[in-house]
């Protein structure tokens, strides 16, 4: 039923895809669609499993921290979060969607949730990684930098249809800016 739903969302869009239409490409009843989730819900559980699909490939290919040699901290936290990056802005009306589902506050996300104490468990290893003694508390500049990407996603995903390449500009730009006062604080 989920892969029914994703198929219309991606097809139709997700405000022109109605519950109707989600059960007859899943081949069940309105009945079945409404007792898995209305249509947000639906959506967020999508993204869930997308989420947790880009994580586990994105962890498989990971085993240790991006080295801190010769290469700047925000390009080794970049590194982290691109796939993620990438997942919504290849999907820009849905991931939208999705933001203001979260936003609004009826559905929440389990996996975004979860993910979000692996991410800024990974961002400090690469912090840490850097190995300069006497800096900042590496857990707290990690959630900073954590939450300044989840603050680009949603501005992005409030704003207007901007190309991919500018969110990770802009993200870039404020991990870039948060490294750097950390290189200058000791």
């Amino acid at each position: 039923m989920l892969a029914a739903a994703d198929a219309l969302f991606l097809e139709q869009g997700f405000a022109a895809t109605t519950v109707r239409d989600i059960a007859a490409s899943a081949g069940v009843s309105v009945g079945t669609v409404m007792a898995v989730g209305d249509k947000s819900g639906l959506l967020v559980a999508i993204f869930d499993r997308l989420i947790e699909q880009v994580h586990l490939a994105r962890r498989g290919s990971v085993t240790e921290p991006p080295s801190a040699t010769g290469v700047p901290c925000a390009a080794r936290v970049m590194s982290l979060l691109t796939p993620f990056l990438d997942l919504f802005t290849t999907r820009p009306g849905l991931a939208r969607a999705y933001a203001s589902i979260l936003v609004a506050g009826n559905h929440s996300s389990t996996v975004f949730t979860e993910l979000s104490t692996t991410l800024v468990d990974e961002i400090r290893d690469v912090l840490e990684a850097g190995g300069r003694p006497g800096t900042r508390d590496p857990t707290s500049l990690a959630t900073a930098i954590y939450f300044a990407y989840v603050g680009a996603l949603f501005g992005w995903a409030a704003g207007p249809d901007d190309e991919a390449t500018t969110i990770s500009d802009r993200l870039c730009d404020t991990i870039t800016t948060i490294c750097s006062s950390e290189d200058h604080s000791s």
